[in-house]
Parts: structure tokens; C-alpha cells; sequence
């Protein structure tokens, strides 16, 4: 097939996070799967088109040569990851040339402009389950689960070979009052000779590509902090877990709604900051267990999650190949 990925891929903007973000694994795995795929960027697009760099003045210019860009392509699918600058009258356009149309997302809570374009969509894909598939299916009936991403080729770090750490206890994450909490808890309570690291809660600790998956393998324990107004939905966690598993490092993580789904009772949980200081110490000081259990997960998600396999799943979506769906653990 010929495919046009429209979704955020940090062209010119956040260059380094495009190395792990989903568009760019989800595109990759549909190339390994044999397909021609050309990315479009439509923020960093939009953003060209405008005079001041400003992507909402260059909406109507990024929505007219993306249009041109179908016509040139002929594409026999268009997935779009967000899109929110995508207008209705784009939708509209496809939509008459009877050229399947895809959407995943991954953002909660759901987003009004979302209410408005659902329908236009052959199927919508969302990496929170559950209540949150519920939300979507008051606007589009075919909505389904999409896991988080590896790829060998970007999750390439073994944490778990180390034999040595430059960090105990490392947080990444953007800052927000209820992370600076959890942040000032850690200062107050873990053992003086645990050393942490912050990363992403300003703009001087912000690190990106490769620098920020390095500093996941060289830390001892990642905390995975899912907010809590995401708890509620089934198997919803930040794309940050996977980055860490991904690269054999030990998650400490907040709750995931049937988890054990995929990561039986390997991930280890923490409900509470007291809790989570708790479990940094045990498993500081019980290295053998972190790094079985931190093998183990690295295994399970690059052999689960792999964007090869992600990528035939949703192939297998809009082939409606029932037989094959029935296959993925998380489909249903």
C-alpha cells in the first residue's frame, strides 16, 4: 500500500524526541511490514507556511498543499495521529476520493475537535483502553486499543548489563504541582546516599534523543508517574514506560489498570510517594531481583510491542483479518 502519515514528527521542532515518538515507530513499523510510507508533518508544515512561524496562521496554506500532496501520492491510506489542524473540509476531500482514513490518539481527556471530525474515520485507535474507548465510541463505534512502541533499532540499551550506574533514582517528566510534590517528597525522604536525577521539569533539565534514552540505561530505577486523572482507563500508561523497559532499565510505576495483562507481576507498582520510596530502596539494595525482573520486561515489550508487530495489527484492522486480530493480547 501507499500510505501518508500525517501526525507530529518533530521535524524542525523537538528534533531529538522524534527519534522515540510514536509517529515515527508506527511508521516504521509499516515500512517493515512493506509498505511505502511518507511522513507529514503538519505542525511543523503549518508553522513553514505562516510568516511569523505561527502554525495556526499557516492552517489554510499547510491544509491546501496537503491536499495537493494526496493528489500527487494517490495513497491507498491516510492515518493521522492528532491533527488538530486538520480541517473538516480536508476530511471531506479524502473522503470523496474513497481513500481509507485511520486516527489514532493518544491525549486525555478527549478533545472537543475530535467530537467534530470523528466520523470521518474508518477506525480510531487511542493508547488508553477502557473508559476512554467508551468516551470515543459515543463518536465513532470502531474504536480500538493501540499499544505504546519499541524498536530494537531505537530501544537499543540493555540497562540490565551495566556494571556500573551514574544514576540511582531518575524522573523525567513535565513539571506540573502534582510532580513538583512528588519531587519534593523524594528530596525530604530517600536515603541520603541514593543519588537522583530530574529531568524535564524545566527548561535547563530538559534532554532529548539519544541523550535522554542514554541517561534512562545508566539510572538504577525510572519512575514511570502517570497523573492521576489517567488512572481510571485500562492499560493506559505514558509512551515514558516503554522507553524505559524498552532499554532493560527497572520501572518503578504508578498503577496500571490490568497491567498484568501484558506484564504479569514483573512491573512493579507503587500507589503512593511512600510507597515509592519504599520499593527505591528495596530494590537498590536487592540488585539481582531489579535485574531479572528488568530482563524479563525488556524481552516481553520488544517481543509484544515491537512496531513490526503494531504495525500488522493495525494492517490486520483494516483488513478486518479476524483471524489475526485474535492473535494481539490487547485486541478486543
Amino acid at each position: 500500500m501507499r500510505i501518508i502519515h500525517c501526525a507530529p514528527f518533530n521535524i524542525i521542532t523537538k528534533t531529538g524526541g522524534s527519534l522515540y515518538a510514536n509517529p515515527i515507530k508506527i511508521s516504521q513499523g509499516l515500512i517493515q511490514n512493506k509498505h511505502f510510507v511518507h511522513n507529514f508533518d503538519y505542525r511543523d508544515t503549518s508553522r513553514y507556511m505562516s510568516f511569523f512561524r505561527n502554525k495556526k496562521n499557516g492552517q489554510n496554506k499547510m491544509n491546501d498543499f496537503f491536499k495537493s500532496l494526496v493528489d500527487d501520492i494517490k495513497p491507498d491510506l491516510i492515518i493521522f495521529g492528532h491533527a488538530e489542524l486538520i480541517l473538516e473540509d480536508t476530511y471531506e476531500y479524502i473522503k470523496k476520493k474513497n481513500i481509507r482514513m485511520i486516527f489514532w490518539y493518544n491525549d486525555i481527556p478527549l478533545k472537543p475537535y475530535f467530537q467534530e471530525i470523528a466520523h470521518y474515520f474508518d477506525f480510531i485507535l487511542t493508547t488508553a483502553g477502557g473508559k476512554f474507548i467508551s468516551d470515543i465510541k459515543k463518536y465513532n463505534e470502531k474504536a480500538f486499543f493501540l499499544p505504546n512502541l519499541v524498536d530494537e533499532n531505537i530501544e537499543k540499551y540493555k540497562a540490565y548489563e551495566n556494571s556500573t550506574f551514574e544514576y540511582d533514582l531518575l524522573f523525567t517528566g513535565r513539571h506540573d504541582k502534582e510532580r513538583a510534590k512528588l519531587i519534593e517528597y523524594i528530596d525530604s525522604n530517600i536515603n541520603n546516599n541514593i543519588k537522583t536525577k530530574y529531568i524535564g521539569h524545566n527548561k535547563k533539565s530538559v534532554v532529548i534523543g539519544d541523550n535522554y534514552l542514554s541517561a534512562l540505561s545508566k539510572s538504577k530505577i525510572c519512575i514511570n508517574h502517570n497523573r492521576d486523572f489517567t488512572l481510571e482507563n485500562e492499560w493506559y500508561t505514558s509512551d515514558r514506560l516503554f522507553h524505559i523497559l524498552g532499554n532493560g532499565s527497572f520501572a518503578l510505576s504508578t498503577k496500571i489498570i490490568n497491567g498484568e495483562d501484558f506484564f504479569e507481576d514483573k512491573l512493579e507498582y507503587y500507589e503512593s510517594y511512600e510507597e515509592l520510596v519504599d520499593k527505591t530502596h528495596y530494590y537498590i539494595n536487592n540488585e539481582q531481583e531489579r535485574l531479572e525482573k528488568s530482563k524479563w520486561l525488556r524481552n516481553r515489550v520488544h517481543t509484544l510491542f515491537n512496531s513490526k508487530r503494531v504495525a500488522s495489527y493495525i494492517l490486520s484492522l483494516i483488513n478486518n483479518d479476524l483471524k489475526d486480530l485474535k492473535t494481539y493480547e490487547w485486541y478486543k
